[in-house]
């Protein structure tokens, strides 16, 4: 199945701003975080619009956002 990956901030920088990824059937946000080599606990991951957790499956056509985690005072 397919799945689009959007990214910010360093990330994008890195892989692009968008990456159209093939995943088995059965995949988590964590498996894509994995191919993609991101950490889940320095990024918000936001898929069709939800936040959601790492451990969340994936369905053919989603998009998945990666957003970095901004500190600041």
């Amino acid at each position: 199945m397919k799945i689009k990956v959007r990214l910010y901030g360093e990330l994008a920088i890195k892989h692009g701003t968008e990456v159209e990824l093939e995943v088995k059937e059965g995949a988590r946000v964590e498996d894509v975080l994995k191919i993609l080599k991101i950490s889940d606990s320095e990024h918000h991951l936001i898929l069709n619009e939800r936040k959601v957790s790492k451990n969340h499956p994936l369905s053919d056509g989603d998009t998945l956002k990666v957003l970095p985690v901004v500190y600041g005072g």
